[in-house]
């Protein structure tokens, strides 16, 4: 096994947890790709939660995919065979 010295310095100083905003890409096994930005927000006085808000642009594909999405689960109104309305 490889090993690099520099290492626990480097992972010492990450950053992981200080971004704020940025975009994030993910794979859908149904509509492909898909792209947001967010932004994560901290509230003051309570540093151990972070309130992640991702978006998407509007009439973008990724927008799109969503909406498709969307409509497979959305709650069937019509009633169940034998049911009475």
């Amino acid at each position: 096994m490889l090993r690099c010295p520099e290492f626990s310095d480097w992972w010492g100083d990450h950053r992981v947890l200080r971004r704020t905003h940025g975009g994030k890409g993910y794979r859908h096994p149904l509509v492909g790709e898909l792209h947001f930005s967010y932004e994560s927000l901290q509230p003051p006085g309570d540093p151990d939660q972070t309130l992640c808000v991702y978006n998407v642009e509007p009439g973008s594909p990724t927008a799109e995919a969503l909406a498709l999405l969307s409509s497979w689960t959305a709650p069937d109104d019509r009633p169940v065979s034998g049911e009475i309305g």
